[in-house]
């Protein structure tokens, strides 16, 4: 089914069909994981600036199971996690090709047609790597997940990037959602 043929329900903005890609624009330290439909907590690779800690508490938060989520953890710093959630081992902001690496190794988890992709911190990811291969990276993101028919949430506080750094992320997407 074609994006265009799918109508999600009004209180779910980010129910996508299968290879949908939403640009999820967000508000201060907002995180589009506790705006996803309930079956996207089934199966669910989430590539994030913030803690596992965080990301298990918004599935649990949202009633989905943590056991079913896998976390690429992005973070200038060490991380310690020992909880439900897979991880992939910690990448640098600046190591885009580490990023997908660890994305790669976690995708492969995913159910194709009904697995879920959440992209989270963009633009603290742009503090760290040019935007230009910041744009390659996603692109590149977008694409696996459309031709596994996988679902695509990219979570941007607006705020923090120029209406032109938007607009060039937003083109990568099927649509834009305002979760503010």
């Amino acid at each position: 089914m074609a994006s265009s043929e799918f109508s999600p329900p009004e209180n779910c903005p980010l129910d996508l069909a299968p290879g949908e890609a939403a640009l999820a624009k967000l508000g201060g330290q907002d995180s589009p994981i506790e705006h996803l439909p309930q079956r996207a907590y089934e199966n669910l690779l989430v590539v994030t600036v913030g803690a596992p800690k965080t990301v298990e508490a918004a599935v649990r938060e949202a009633g989905g199971d943590p056991s079913n989520v896998g976390i690429v953890p992005v973070s200038a710093s060490p991380l310690h996690y020992d909880g439900p959630c897979w991880t992939a081992d910690r990448v640098s902001p600046s190591d885009l090709t580490g990023i997908s690496m660890q994305f790669a190794r976690g995708e492969r988890y995913l159910a194709d047609g009904s697995g879920w992709v959440v992209v989270d911190g963009l633009g603290t990811m742009l503090m760290y790597a040019e935007e230009e291969n910041l744009y390659r990276l996603l692109s590149h993101l977008t694409g696996r997940t459309r031709e596994r028919k996988l679902r695509h949430v990219t979570g941007i506080v607006d705020s923090v990037v120029s209406e032109t750094t938007l607009a060039r992320f937003r083109d990568l997407h099927d649509r834009s959602v305002s979760l503010e």
